[in-house]
């Protein structure tokens, strides 16, 4: 069976090899055998250069003189206008592949900072752009690179403060970021119907869970999905002071969050920032969104609007409202203290001492420092959350991955 396979592969090579129409190189190293000349002989022959020469038979020369293509043509002992027709599709042939990789090389530098994907592990190198490509066409489920489009999401963010300088910059930082948490929340495809009702019936319960430093994210996340909301963890990448997003994906409500400040209370408030979304705005977002827009020179421009305030506002009231906080404000470097106000609110007592850093910051130096003395990793929260660019191989896997881990 076999040796009969091994047959027929070689009498199809050989009646490819004689099926096949000669090319120009063909005809010229034949000639060049049959004539039994060198090099030399060629160029003093034709009167050409060398270079001249392999440049007009392998097409890779695309303008030459006249001159030159009927010496060759003569040479060749075949008609000038056969000899013209056939330099000329090579010449386009080669030209095409060309201009593909400029287009390619093009694309990738448009579309993606490639500085900020390395800078992250998610590429290796800047220039390797067949390596670059393979990369983001594996992760994104693509057969080509120009299969990649700037989605457009019905989107409300919770963003930091952004300099006008570094707009410009972030936009596709953003857009790569937000492709790859929607196509993944696709790929999750959340089976349950989304009912604001039971939002609202689990909503007094959510804080509680931050207590739980290693496991609460996970739990809640997990409730959250069975009552048709997504909430998915992406990694941060440089440049992008994005904290969180809100989309809709099969007319449910997709959350993605992530480490900005790597703070663990950010985690919270971020999640209950984007619930309030969720809660009060999905109709808007689940048709069109006005959280930002592009100007007509292409610098993007944040809003921030009344619902994002009022969203910023609900989150802290929720967690450890102002008024609290000047209650307790007094004591705040008594540890056992907060303790027991976090406990008496359900809530971790990082969330306290980060919100009195926040409030207090410019006025208290050692604020920070101190918050971040009782601060959590955040990464024992959410190890088993995210994939990690420099680790990642397609969202096909990962999504397949978390399903079966966190989604189910």
């Amino acid at each position: 069976m076999e040796e009969n396979e091994n047959k027929h592969r070689e009498i199809d090579a050989l009646l490819g090899n004689i099926l096949k129409e000669p090319s120009l190189r063909d005809l010229f190293d034949k000639r060049v055998y049959e004539l039994g000349l060198s090099e030399r002989d060629v160029r003093r022959m034709l009167k050409l250069e060398y270079r001249t020469i392999n440049g007009i038979i392998d097409g890779t020369q695309r303008r030459g003189d006249i001159l030159s293509f009927k010496k060759l043509a003569t040479f060749l002992n075949i008609p000038l206008d056969d000899f013209l027709e056939m330099h000329s599709s090579l010449a386009e042939a080669n030209n095409a592949d060309k201009n593909t990789v400029t287009q390619k090389k093009k694309f990738l530098k448009d579309n993606f900072d490639l500085a900020v994907l390395r800078k992250a592990g998610f590429i290796n190198s800047l220039d390797n752009f067949d390596e670059i490509e393979n990369k983001i066409t594996l992760y994104f489920g693509l057969s080509s690179i120009f299969e990649y489009k700037k989605r457009a999401f019905n989107t409300a963010y919770w963003t930091g403060i952004v300099s006008q300088k570094s707009i410009s910059k972030t936009s596709i930082v953003r857009d790569f970021w937000l492709t790859s948490a929607k196509i993944l929340a696709t790929k999750i495809d959340n089976p349950y119907i989304y009912i604001r009702q039971n939002l609202v019936a689990f909503f007094p319960q959510i804080r509680w869970f931050s207590t739980n430093e290693e496991f609460g994210l996970i739990n809640v996340i997990k409730h959250l999905f069975s009552i048709g909301i997504t909430v998915i963890y992406q990694p941060k990448l440089s440049s992008l002071k994005l904290r969180g997003a809100t989309f809709s994906v099969n007319n449910k409500p997709c959350i993605v969050i992530t480490d900005y400040m790597g703070f663990y209370p950010t985690l919270w408030h971020c999640l209950i920032h984007e619930l309030y979304h969720v809660l009060f705005d999905w109709d808007i977002i689940n048709k069109d969104s006005n959280s930002y827009h592009i100007s007509d020179d292409s610098e993007e421009l944040f809003t921030i609007d009344e619902r994002e305030i009022e969203a910023d506002n609900f989150a802290r009231r929720y967690l450890f409202s102002i008024e609290k906080m000047e209650e307790v404000k007094p004591h705040i470097y008594d540890y056992r203290y907060i303790n027991e106000v976090a406990r008496d609110n359900n809530v971790h007592p990082a969330i306290i001492h980060s919100y009195y850093a926040y409030d207090n910051g410019k006025k208290d130096r050692m604020a920070w420092i101190r918050a971040k003395r009782y601060m959590p990793d955040v990464k024992i929260a959410v190890h088993r959350l995210e994939n990690n660019w420099d680790e990642v191989n397609s969202i096909e896997e990962v999504a397949k991955k978390l399903k079966m881990q966190i989604y189910n």
